[in-house]
C-alpha cells in the first residue's frame, strides 16, 4: 500500500492479487521476445519472468480522496468468486481498504473503468447466500456501453460465456438492483477534480479517470496499459481487447495526453507502488520515469 498528493488529492494503491495468468506470446500476440529481452532492464523482475516467459500481472484498487469524498477506482476480483482467470480468493482486502481510510460504510462513490471480471470483483460480498453491495452507501458508476454490450436484454442471466456473464450475474446485476448504479455515458465529471473520458477499445465502454488539482494531474487507465511494452510500442493490442485497433488508438492518445501533461500514470495491472511517467520519443513513447508512492 502505497500513497500520493496530487493537489489536493490523495491516491492511494490497495493491492488485492498478483500472479502469472498468461505467457507474453498469450497476452500480447503482437510483441516479440528479442523486443521483450532488449527492454529487460524494464521489465525484469516486476513484469516478465524470462526464464517461463509468464507476464507478472496483479489486481489492485485506487483510493482517490477529492472534495470530501471517498472515491474508490475499480474493485479488483473479490473474494469467493470462481473465475475462469484467477484463483478464487479469500483475502483480508477490505481490512486493507479500511486502513488506507476507505471502509465499506466511508466510501461514496465506486467507478468502473470498465466491466471485465477483475475489475468489479469487490462490488459485492456474500452475505447469507446473496450477493449484496459491499459498498452501502456508495454510488456505483458503470460504463453503459459496457452493460449493454455484454447484457444488452438487461437480463438477470445475461448472455456470453462465464469469463463475463458469471462477474454481472454476481457482481453488477445485484448493485443495480440495490439502486446503487449509475450507467455513464460519454465524458462525466465527479467534481471540479476528477472526471471520466471515454477510452474505447478494451471493452466498448472503458474509461480513464482524470484527475487535475494544482496544476498536477494523474491518469487511471484501466487496462489499456498490461504491460510497459503496451507504453513503448502503443499498437500492441492485448488478447483481452475486444477491439484492437480502437484500443490503439485510444492508448496514443492517452499515452499522448500523459507526455505533454507529464501526468501521474497508474494502470490497473502494474504490480508496483509507483506511478508512471511518459515522455515522447519520436512518434513512439518511453516510459521516462516512476514516482515512488510514500
Amino acid at each position: 500500500m502505497g500513497s500520493i498528493a496530487i493537489g489536493d488529492v490523495s491516491v492511494t494503491r490497495v493491492f488485492e492479487w498478483s500472479g502469472d495468468i498468461a505467457t507474453r506470446e498469450q497476452l500480447i500476440p503482437s510483441s516479440n521476445r528479442p523486443d521483450w529481452e532488449a527492454h529487460k532492464s524494464l521489465l525484469v523482475p516486476d513484469f516478465w519472468d524470462p526464464a517461463t516467459d509468464n507476464v507478472k500481472l496483479c489486481a489492485q484498487t485506487f483510493v482517490v480522496k477529492s472534495g470530501g469524498r471517498t472515491i474508490l477506482i475499480d474493485t479488483g476480483i473479490g473474494n469467493d468468486k470462481d473465475r475462469l482467470w484467477f484463483p478464487t480468493l479469500h483475502s483480508q482486502f477490505l481490512d486493507a481498504l479500511t486502513k488506507a481510510g476507505a471502509a465499506p460504510e466511508q466510501v461514496d462513490l465506486v467507478v468502473a473503468t470498465h466491466l471485465h471480471t477483475d475489475h468489479v470483483g469487490w462490488n459485492t460480498t456474500l452475505a447469507d447466500g446473496q450477493w449484496l453491495p459491499t459498498f452501502p452507501n456508495a454510488t456505483y458508476l458503470f460504463p453503459q456501453e459496457d452493460f449493454d454490450h455484454w447484457n444488452p436484454e438487461g437480463h438477470d442471466e445475461p448472455p456470453g460465456g462465464p469469463a463475463y456473464s458469471d462477474a454481472f450475474k454476481d457482481s453488477v446485476i445485484p448493485v443495480v438492483h440495490a439502486g446503487q448504479a449509475q450507467f455513464v455515458t460519454g465524458e462525466h465529471v465527479i467534481d471540479g477534480n476528477v472526471r471520466l473520458v471515454p477510452a474505447p477499445g478494451h471493452s466498448p465502454g472503458s474509461t480513464v479517470i482524470e484527475v487535475a488539482s494544482r496544476g498536477e494531474s494523474a491518469l487511471f487507465t484501466g487496462d489499456l496499459v498490461h504491460s510497459p511494452m503496451q507504453i513503448l510500442g502503443h499498437e500492441h493490442a492485448s488478447c483481452f481487447d475486444e477491439d484492437p485497433a480502437q484500443a490503439a488508438t485510444s492508448r496514443d492518445r492517452v499515452l499522448r495526453q500523459a507526455a505533454e501533461t507529464h501526468a501521474a500514470v497508474f494502470t490497473g495491472h502494474f504490480n508496483v507502488d509507483k506511478a508512471a511517467r511518459i515522455a515522447r520519443k519520436g512518434q513512439r513513447y518511453i516510459l521516462d520515469s516512476w514516482t515512488p508512492l510514500n
